[in-house]
């Protein structure tokens, strides 16, 4: 096997587990709660069934097309990257896996019932520092989380021609790619 198909069947084996643990979590809390909730941890977390019809903090709340349309976009272009651009740094890649499985995971729900299923509230932001903060589910823990690796690669790991189409075969035949 080649060392492109490994790091293909890896990088599809990260996404399919970001998708399928959102899907699951989400199955679960939703069957065993049937639209109520349960404190976790009294002040800190706890699971409250809820219909999100917009995006962060409810906003396009109604527009499910425009919602669609835009994670469709989204996702496409994040594949392509995932797929053209085969020599991009690791940890940029890892960063538009957890963003594309946390897109793909919410798109699920738009397209499946019209709404996101949210079920994860963060009660310590309200008890701590008065912040009523949404309801979220899994696939947004792992949108931030891919955001945030982003930036951590960009003020910390981004070097000049990480980018370029010849990146890694320049490095391969021992020229200086710089």
């Amino acid at each position: 096997m080649t060392k492109t198909a490994k790091k293909i069947i890896i990088e599809l084996a990260v996404l399919l587990a970001v998708v399928l643990t959102d899907l699951a979590t989400k199955y679960l809390v939703f069957y065993l709660f049937e639209e109520g909730g349960a404190t976790v941890i009294d002040g800190v977390f706890s699971i409250q069934c809820a219909q999100n019809y917009g995006a962060s903090f409810g906003i396009f709340s109604g527009n499910k097309t425009l919602l669609i349309a835009l994670t469709f976009v989204e996702c496409a272009i994040f594949a392509f990257v995932l797929l053209f651009r085969p020599n991009t740094p690791h940890i940029f890649r890892f960063s538009l896996l957890l963003i594309l499985g946390g897109a793909i995971g919410n798109l699920f729900d738009r397209l499946a019932f019209g709404y996101v299923r949210d079920f994860i509230s963060y009660d310590f932001l309200y008890s701590m520092f008065k912040i009523d903060f949404a309801i979220g589910n899994v696939a947004d823990i792992y949108l931030v989380l891919g955001v945030f690796v982003l930036i951590i690669y960009i003020f910390f790991g981004y070097r000049e021609g990480d980018f370029s189409k010849s990146r890694g075969t320049l490095l391969r035949r021992g020229t200086n790619a710089g």
